[in-house]
């Protein structure tokens, strides 16, 4: 066997094994490239929810704590309207390149696809989960002087005549909440969706709606001030900074509507930067400073894997459309 032969060989393995195997290499350290560079400039997060609402609130913190560890500016953009999916669809058909984000809760994750008959975007398969951030509860409430003093006052005005009660949104969790109140107890709570939540607050603390059904966080500060009288809130068990506000299910037996607000990506977004973001939302609300903020304004910290998150949401999917067929709400 003559030299060139030798060498023609040598070029022929390399071609049909070497090549192919160096590829792969530089296919498997590019998307690890890809999130050793990001962010490379400011990431967007769009909240769906309109300013001052309870998931926008959180929102503005975790986007500024998140701001300083990837050093980068986190704008922070709310984006009401339409139950939820204005911002959810903007996220959805944005690059996946993971400077575009969402903060949603319940309402725009799970039920407004549930409630909706036509999505621009798939409402299960065009976002990924990112992290959990905040376990919000839902809250009824009505204005400080209102003669609705307690959920069994409430009750009883609401099975002897009709009663509106506002919400920030037709398709959302917090009228859920009302429509299984009536199919459980025989009341007859009419609602009232407002675009965001601000002006539901405003008509209920000014009279001319007797009953809001809302995020805690958003009403806090509004309960603490005295312009609104908590009644109840949606969880398991009483809520740690208004320990003498019962739960819903005290007077509604089973009717727990638990809420978590998450930070949500487009479908495709490379994986190693979900997990970089995963890992960094995650020490910060460990950070017991920012628990105790939440506290404060209506929320419990969250942590957990993208995993844990796709467990949640798929959980509350079935769990929502069960409470959807009982209430008999047809999609809009």
């Amino acid at each position: 066997m003559n030299i060139q032969h030798t060498v023609a060989r040598g070029r022929t393995w390399w071609r049909k094994r070497a090549m192919p195997m160096l590829a792969m290499l530089v296919l498997a350290a590019a998307p690890a490239a890809q999130a050793q560079g990001w962010p490379a400039k400011p990431v967007r997060l769009v909240v769906a929810g309109g300013a001052g609402s309870s998931v926008d609130v959180f929102a503005r913190l975790i986007g500024d704590r998140l701001s300083q560890s990837l050093g980068q500016p986190i704008v922070v953009e709310a984006r009401p309207g339409a139950n939820g999916t204005i911002a959810a669809q903007l996220v959805a058909t944005a690059r996946n390149d993971g400077h575009t984000l969402l903060f949603a809760g319940n309402s725009a994750l799970v039920i407004a696809p549930l409630m909706t008959k036509t999505l621009p975007y798939d409402g299960e398969k065009a976002l990924v989960s990112v992290a959990p951030v905040v376990y919000v509860p839902l809250a009824i409430a009505v204005a400080s002087d209102s003669s609705i003093r307690n959920m069994p006052d409430l009750l009883t005005q609401a099975r002897s005549r009709e009663m509106f009660f506002a919400t920030p949104g037709a398709a959302s969790l917090s009228r859920l909440i009302g429509e299984n109140i009536n199919e459980k107890t025989g009341t007859r709570l009419m609602n009232v969706a407002f675009p965001t939540s601000g002006p539901a607050q405003t008509d209920v603390m000014g009279g001319r709606i007797p009953v809001l059904i809302d995020g805690l966080g958003g009403i806090t500060p509004l309960a603490k001030g005295g312009r609104l009288r908590l009644l109840a809130v949606s969880t398991a068990t009483r809520f740690k900074e208004f320990p003498d506000v019962p739960t819903i299910s005290e007077s509604v037996p089973d009717l727990v509507v638990p809420g978590i607000n998450s930070v949500m990506a487009p479908a495709g977004t490379p994986a190693e930067i979900l997990d970089l973001l995963n890992r960094k939302i995650n020490e910060i609300t460990r950070d017991p400073a920012i628990a105790e903020r939440f506290l404060g304004m209506g929320g419990e910290a969250a942590q957990g894997s993208r995993q844990d998150l796709d467990r949640t949401l798929r959980d509350q999917r079935a769990t929502f459309s069960r409470l959807i067929q009982s209430a008999n709400i047809k999609s809009e």
